[in-house]
């Protein structure tokens, strides 16, 4: 049993680190109390803390240059236009590895994924990183609702302000997908590149996540290769990660294939 003063005390010097003092309160309880269970000290445990939030966390957003997405994401002329906006959120997801994988593809995902789907009212986008900057591409009417999920208070705030600003109907939000209780209803979900992360930190937490979530439609997608661009049998293994899911979770499943990334559409 993890000792509550351990605990608070990782999570005390873990909101001092300039690094990690950005993370919403339910990672940092979450990660703190993982190890405090494990070592008997503060030091130890601290220690453990970081290393486990490098392992799942600090890989991705330390290639996010937060100065560079602001003032993009501040910078789409007055009066906004359709080709300014996409030109900003261009130059903002080019700006990781992530996403910028996606930019070559996206005139079409997009516009296949709804036609299939159909256009929701409401769109949950959980731990979405950057993909709300894929706004321009996914054709919503202002009036859908964009709800954003991500553990990183700095990106929730750029992509509520983005949101805002480009008149969308939002609720961008700083959430733990493995701890939250918050309403996890919409129409459509999106849980991109996720489900790895989610995996190596808990077994099982992708199938409890998608049991967990209430909409109509959910959209999982899947790295083909690294963020260092080495593919290493990543489609074979998450293929089979996939089949594994669908079996547990006895849902009807449809399958896009892309360049770079393999989209699963669950219907729930």
């Amino acid at each position: 049993m993890a000792q509550p003063d351990i605990r608070q005390e990782v999570i005390d010097r873990l909101k001092r680190t300039v690094k990690y003092r950005y993370l919403c309160e339910e990672t940092l309880c979450r990660i703190a109390h993982w190890a405090a269970v494990r070592h008997p000290s503060a030091r130890m445990a601290l220690k453990a803390a970081k290393r486990k939030l490098h392992q799942v966390y600090g890989a991705y957003i330390d290639r996010i240059d937060f100065v560079r997405i602001k003032a993009a994401a501040d910078g789409p002329p007055c009066p906004l236009t359709h080709a300014g906006i996409r030109r900003a959120c261009h130059e903002i997801l080019k700006g990781h590895a992530s996403t910028a994988e996606r930019l070559p593809i996206m005139g079409d995902l997009y516009p296949h994924l709804f036609r299939e789907i159909g256009q929701p009212d409401s769109l949950l986008d959980m731990a979405c990183g950057l993909n709300p900057f894929a706004l321009p591409w996914m054709g919503l009417p202002p009036q859908t609702r964009y709800v954003a999920w991500d553990i990183d208070g700095r990106l929730v705030s750029l992509i509520r302000g983005f949101l805002t600003r480009v008149g969308q109907a939002q609720k961008a939000v700083c959430r733990d997908v493995l701890v939250s209780s918050a309403d996890l209803r919409a129409d459509v979900a999106f849980l991109f590149k996720t489900i790895p992360c989610l995996e190596q930190q808990e077994k099982g937490a992708g199938v409890a996540l998608l049991r967990r979530v209430r909409a109509d439609v959910v959209v999982v997608s899947f790295p083909t290769q690294s963020l260092g661009g080495r593919e290493k049998g990543m489609a074979q293994q998450y293929e089979r990660t996939m089949v594994r899911i669908v079996d547990e979770l006895k849902l009807p499943v449809r399958k896009m294939t892309y360049p770079g990334e393999i989209f699963y559409v669950l219907e729930k």
